[in-house]
Formats: structure tokens, C-alpha cells, sequence
């Protein structure tokens, strides 16, 4: 619009002017063909009666056949007398000046009109014809701008619906308020997700599948174990058959974990929410992994006891917190320390785990809550599910899993951050 504005106003400038300068020269021709023959005045000054722009005045010089001056219209303008008839361009002290002069065997008429006169109609007629231009464009933006708005509404708020989805939301994509060019695209998309959706269910039943599967032989094996071990009475091969059981329980606790992340990826209902103590929750957790803890030299206990009661589904709870002690435990060296503590803070409880283990390498932090994944080092027990268990179960419950590093000493800190229940009147 602004290249066609400039070109429009240019074309107009020059057409109106050669337009204004064709008309002004006929007006220059008509007054030397018109003008009287009196010889009273020989020199008469300027018509200064009716108001006017003098920029507008015409010039009028009229010589005898002599070169005597019989009449001048403004004596302190000095245009030099041309010698042929015809239009030409003079120049004086006071400016430019387009000259018709017309002579004749008894005088010599010339009458002259300043040059400015030109420029200035010009002028006026391009800026005439580019104010319409000038105009549009500002309000061509605002109008285009209101109409993309209304047109692109209904995009708008198809993309925030789509970027506003859970990544656990595997509906289609709704089409009822999309605008019809983009129907095919919506279309493609849920043909995708469609597609993801069967291929994730698939996978979701084969590792539930396979875990019920596993769990037979297993529990077979530990009957064989129980009654190899029953009829063992010397006891040699009860190293033997120890290190085998230790295998079944490691086998039998992955096959739970696989189990239940396999529900968790199911969204499963959770178990009715109830109020839950913390403080009793961290206690109880403690309490069932005392033994890990000795056997392995760990002080383990709870250094903060704060009233904290939040609603939720304890099964979930226990989970969570199961996993977090027991890798502490795991990962921290004998004769090192596990402190359990509940805080409170506005409305929100943490419940912290503090280690004294080697901690997660910073590379390694965004990684711990994948699937199979386990950090440096790798020669303690472990599957690598735990975390992800404790993730997902969290999610459920509306909860926040951190993990960072201790700032007072090196080792591990596990937060869970729940809200807490509202305190009734």
C-alpha cells in the first residue's frame, strides 16, 4: 500500500501539474492578446484593492515599438524583455518566472507568473490524491487486523485447548468449533493419536500380561525352594538355596513393580481418598524398614514431627514414601544416616528424606524418574523402577516429587510436597 501511495502520488504530481501548466500558459496567451493599448499611464503599480496571495499576480510589461516602457504591473521586478513570441523560462533575483511574450510591430506585451504558482498547484493536487492512500493504510491495518483476529479466534483457542493438554489425555482432539480449513489437519491429528492410543494400550497389556504370567513360575519356584530347603536337613545346600531365594524376591519384586506401574499407566481409579497423618506415615515407613536399615548399619529415623494431615489414597502414600526411604537406605554407605522429617509451610506439607550417600551427578538429574534408569553406582540392588513408581503415584495424588542434592554435607535430599487437608471450624 505504501509502494502504490507513492506511485500514485508521483503520477498525480507530474499529470497535474503539466495539466495546471497547459492551463496557466493559455491564461498567460489570453491576457497578452487582451491587454488594453492605452498610453496614459506609461508605468502603473500593482492592483492592491482586492485581497489576494501576490505569489498569484501575474507580472504584465508592455514596451512600444521603441522599447520604451508603456505599462508595468510590479516596476521592482525586473524580467528582461524577450525578443521573440513565444512561451520561455526567466530568472530573476526574486525566482523563476514562465514568460509569454508577444510582440507585435507597434509593442511588445510580456506577461509573467512566478513558478512557485506551478509547484505549489502540483503540489496540492498529488497530496489531493494520496490523502485517500495516506488514510487507508492505517486503517486498513487496524481493519485487517480486527478481521484476522475474528477468523483466527477459533484457531487460537484449537491450539490453547492442544497446548493445554495432560500428556496422560488420550481423547481425540474435539472439532465441533474448528474452523473448516483446518478440519483435515484436526482429522490427521486424532487418526494419530488414535494410533498411539492402541499402540500404548498394547504395550500397557503386554507388561501386565507378562507380569501376571511371571508371577506362577515364581511362586512355583519359591514353593520348590521351601521344600528343597524342608528336606535339606544337613544343610548343604542352603547357601545355595539362599542365594536363589534372593534371586526369586528380586524377580518377585520386580514383577510387582511392573505390576503396578502397568496400573498406574492404565489410570486405574485411585482408592477412595481419606485423611491421612503423616507424621503416623513417615513412622510406619520407618518402622517397616528398620530392618533393611540394620542390616546394612544405617541410622535411620525421623527428625521432625510437625501435625500435618492431607487427603489421599494411603496405598498411594506408602508407596511413595517406601520408595524414596528405601533408596536412601540402599544408596547410602554403612555407618551412614537416613533422617526422615515433616514440615509444614502455609498450607503445603513436605515430607523430606536426607541421606548421606554419594547423591545423583548433575547430568544425571533430569534422568532418575525414566523407566530402568540407575544412577552411578549401579552395583547396589535395585531395578530402576522405583522412582518412576513413586512419580506416577504422585501425579495421581496431586503431590510433587524434588530431588536435589544437600547444600550442609554431601548426600541426597527426597521431597514430596502435598497439600494439606482444609482445618475444620
Amino acid at each position: 500500500m505504501a509502494t502504490i501511495g507513492a506511485c500514485a502520488a508521483t503520477t498525480s504530481y507530474f499529470l497535474a501539474r503539466n495539466e495546471a501548466s497547459d492551463f496557466l500558459d493559455n491564461q498567460l496567451r489570453q491576457i497578452a492578446l487582451y491587454v488594453g493599448d492605452t498610453r496614459s499611464s506609461p508605468v502603473t503599480g500593482p492592483d492592491s484593492g482586492a485581497p489576494h496571495d501576490p505569489e498569484d499576480d501575474f507580472v504584465i510589461q508592455v514596451w512600444d515599438a521603441a522599447g520604451s516602457t508603456l505599462r508595468q504591473s510590479h516596476p521592482t521586478i525586473g524580467i528582461p524583455r524577450q525578443s521573440a513570441t513565444g512561451f520561455a523560462d526567466a530568472s530573476t533575483g526574486s525566482g523563476s518566472w514562465r514568460v509569454y511574450t508577444l510582440v507585435a510591430p507597434d509593442r511588445t506585451v510580456q506577461v509573467s507568473q512566478d513558478m512557485s504558482v506551478r509547484e505549489e498547484l502540483a503540489a496540492s493536487a498529488a497530496l489531493q490524491a494520496a490523502l485517500p492512500i495516506i488514510v487507508l493504510i492505517p486503517l486498513s491495518l487496524l481493519t485487517l487486523s480486527w478481521i484476522i483476529d475474528r477468523i483466527m479466534a477459533r484457531l487460537n483457542r484449537l491450539a490453547t485447548a492442544v497446548a493445554s493438554r495432560d500428556t496422560t489425555v488420550d481423547s481425540p482432539v474435539p472439532t465441533d468449533d474448528v474452523p473448516a480449513e483446518v478440519i483435515p489437519f484436526v482429522s490427521s491429528i486424532n487418526l494419530l493419536l488414535a494410533r498411539l492410543r492402541a499402540l500404548l494400550e498394547k504395550q500397557r497389556r503386554f507388561i501386565s500380561d507378562a507380569a501376571h504370567e511371571l508371577r506362577t513360575p515364581l511362586s512355583a519356584l519359591q514353593i520348590q525352594i521351601d521344600n528343597l530347603r524342608h528336606d535339606d536337613r544337613d544343610g548343604r545346600f542352603s547357601e545355595r538355596l539362599t542365594e536363589l531365594e534372593a534371586g526369586i524376591r528380586r524377580a518377585t519384586s520386580l514383577v510387582s513393580k511392573l505390576l503396578r506401574l502397568a496400573r498406574y499407566d492404565a489410570h486405574e481409579t485411585a482408592p477412595p481418598p481419606q485423611p491421612i497423618d503423616l507424621v503416623q506415615l513417615a513412622l510406619d515407613t520407618i518402622a517397616r524398614l528398620t530392618p533393611l536399615a540394620e542390616s546394612r548399619g544405617i541410622d535411620l529415623g525421623i527428625t521432625r514431627r510437625d501435625k500435618a494431615v492431607t487427603i489421599g489414597a494411603l496405598a498411594d502414600f506408602e508407596i511413595i514414601l517406601d520408595n524414596l526411604v528405601e533408596n536412601a537406605v540402599r544408596y547410602t554407605p554403612p555407618n551412614g544416616t537416613v533422617d526422615v522429617a515433616v514440615a509444614v509451610a502455609g498450607r503445603e506439607a513436605r515430607i523430606e528424606v536426607r541421606d548421606t550417600g554419594p547423591g545423583i551427578a548433575e547430568e544425571e538429574m533430569p534422568r532418575v524418574f525414566e523407566r530402568f534408569f540407575r544412577s552411578r553406582p549401579q552395583d547396589s540392588e535395585g531395578s530402576g523402577l522405583g522412582l518412576a513408581i513413586a512419580k506416577a503415584a504422585a501425579e495421581r495424588q496431586g503431590a510433587r516429587l524434588t530431588l536435589a542434592m544437600r547444600e550442609d554435607r554431601p548426600g541426597l535430599l527426597a521431597g514430596l510436597v502435598v497439600r494439606m487437608a482444609p482445618i475444620r471450624a
